[in-house]
């Protein structure tokens, strides 16, 4: 069991239906996050965050284009879910986690979205433990960095439990590529919310539909939705 990671997607203050960028439904989770959090403490599991950490006037930023909040990214016109977001999660002080949410001190923190002018919905889109720097003068790899699958290789990790939000888009992209870089995944439903529930449900069966095919690495891949 202990070749298992849980790797909390984004478990922000940000994204709270008081946060910068709100999701609705953000609170109602905190006791499905909790739950499998315990669980993963209690089993002596490795615990992963993703955190979002944006310079200023970052390129997935509304604002930077003039344009309004969740307009269709124009860099990425194909695809339905890559917005234009409001800004958020731009200063450390602007990327606590989300009150009542168990924090153990040996969590990995893996810092995404910290280059200006590239997208990073995925922990492992140059993910890192650490940064210098500031949200004004940039970000920079801090010496002695490790990736996300750096972690997870160290760690001798097989399979990837993945949750919290939002499903169609930082869920997504982590389980496709988890399965990418040859690890299995199970995604917790219940641990997990969305910013429309069509695109929740159609993202989960398409990610369902991935179980038992092969990568583009030959390898049989495995994805379970764990309800």
């Amino acid at each position: 069991m202990n070749n298992t990671a849980i790797l909390r997607v984004d478990v922000q203050g940000a994204f709270t239906p008081e946060g910068w960028l709100p999701v609705q439904a953000g609170r109602e989770v905190v006791s499905g996050v909790n739950r499998v959090t315990q669980d993963a403490r209690d089993r002596g599991l490795l615990i992963i965050n993703t955190v979002d950490l944006h310079p200023e006037n970052h390129i997935s930023f509304a604002s930077r284009w003039w344009v309004p909040v969740f307009s269709q990214n124009p860099l990425n016109p194909d695809d339905s879910s890559d917005l234009l977001w409001p800004d958020h999660s731009v200063r450390w002080k602007d990327i606590e986690l989300i009150e009542w949410i168990i924090d153990p001190a040996d969590c990995v923190k893996i810092y995404k979205w910290w280059m200006k002018n590239r997208d990073a919905y995925s922990g492992f889109d140059m993910g890192v433990t650490k940064l210098d720097g500031n949200a004004i003068d940039g970000y920079e790899v801090a010496p002695w960095a490790k990736t996300l699958k750096e972690v997870l290789l160290q760690n001798k990790i097989q399979v990837l439990r993945i949750f919290w939000l939002v499903t169609e888009v930082c869920v997504k992209r982590n389980v496709l590529d988890a399965l990418e870089e040859w690890f299995d995944v199970e995604i917790i439903e219940d641990a997990t919310r969305w910013l429309s529930v069509e695109w929740h449900q159609e993202t989960l069966r398409y990610l369902a539909s991935l179980n038992g095919k092969t990568n583009r690495q030959w390898r049989i891949q495995s994805v379970k939705i764990i309800p």
